[in-house]
């Protein structure tokens, strides 16, 4: 009997020994905005689990705090926008692109360009050298080119004011500091709310916004990216079942403003995606011109090997 007992005991061991080894921990770094909804639904009701992964939501209240905990080896996946995920690759972290988090679509908006409450009357024909708020060498720098050319704005008409941290942007903003500021939301309606227009939208951009990455040897483990693409389907799918389930915690991770939680639209997300080759062109191609990059980093080299 003994023995049968030590049998059986030792089965176990090895067992959950084996079941932990197959667990993979991730720290996941995000930031507290809407785009991540989906990451936290999957964290907080154990969809990640559910697929026997280990993943931790760390969050910075800075892309600069978390880019420099990616370069240091602190964070085993990532959620950012294209370009800060393109300068970490160029700059050795070992990161792959498994999915689009966001893209603009037509029936909601992410990005804006908004007027101050002092200049509510302004609209896209009268701007002449109007200072804009923005945070140069980012996705900000690039969504003002795009919104500039899909609204036919007239070179020189926007002066560009790098005002790189966005809470003193928005303050700069409601106090007639600046003329217009390019904000992401909540910040735009909030903007909105308190007397100022909203000139142009990311809305008929096209374009992918923010990205999930894992790194090589996570991309490259087929069942490790399945069951976090899976866990995140997962959420995607219960959002949009019952999105005002998810009003508070979008609230809460989004900081969409107390004045705001009730009326801000619940946000819907895409499938998980992997950006295009020439969506990825796209973007590099700005960023060689700008001198972001001094070449392209290859395609193959951004996401998983298929």
């Amino acid at each position: 009997m003994r023995s049968l007992t030590a049998s059986i005991a030792l089965v176990l061991i090895l067992f959950m020994s084996t079941a932990s080894a197959g667990a993979a921990t991730i720290r996941f770094g995000v930031l507290p905005v809407l785009d991540t909804l989906p990451l936290q639904v999957a964290a907080r009701e154990g969809l990640f689990a559910a697929k026997g992964l280990d993943v931790e939501l760390v969050s910075f209240m800075s892309a600069l705090e978390r880019d420099t905990a990616m370069q240091t080896g602190r964070l085993d996946g990532y959620f950012g926008d294209l370009i800060a995920t393109l300068l970490l690759v160029k700059s050795g972290a070992p990161l792959r692109v498994v999915s689009i988090a966001y893209e603009s679509r037509p029936d909601q908006r992410m990005f804006g360009i908004a007027t101050s409450p002092r200049k509510a009357g302004l609209t896209l024909g009268a701007l002449s050298k109007n200072s804009v708020g923005i945070s140069r060498a980012t996705i900000m720098e690039l969504l003002l080119q795009r919104m500039e050319t899909a609204c036919a704005i007239p070179a020189g008409a926007l002066v560009p004011l790098e005002v790189k941290k966005i809470p003193i942007r928005m303050q700069m903003l409601l106090t007639g500091e600046i003329d217009l500021a390019l904000l992401p939301e909540p910040l735009l309606s909030l903007a909105e709310s308190k007397g100022g227009a909203v000139l142009a939208t990311d809305q008929n951009l096209a374009m992918p916004l923010t990205v999930l990455c894992l790194p090589d040897r996570l991309a490259a483990d087929r069942a490790t990216l399945d069951s976090f693409l899976a866990a995140y389907r997962e959420a995607l799918r219960r959002i949009a079942a019952e999105p005002e389930k998810y009003r508070g915690l979008m609230a809460e991770t989004g900081r969409i403003p107390p004045e705001l939680k009730e009326s801000f639209p619940m946000y819907r997300y895409p499938e998980p995606r992997l950006p295009t080759p020439q969506e990825i062109k796209d973007v590099q191609d700005w960023m060689l011109a700008k001198g972001l990059l001094a070449q392209p980093i290859p395609y193959a080299r951004l996401v998983p090997a298929s």
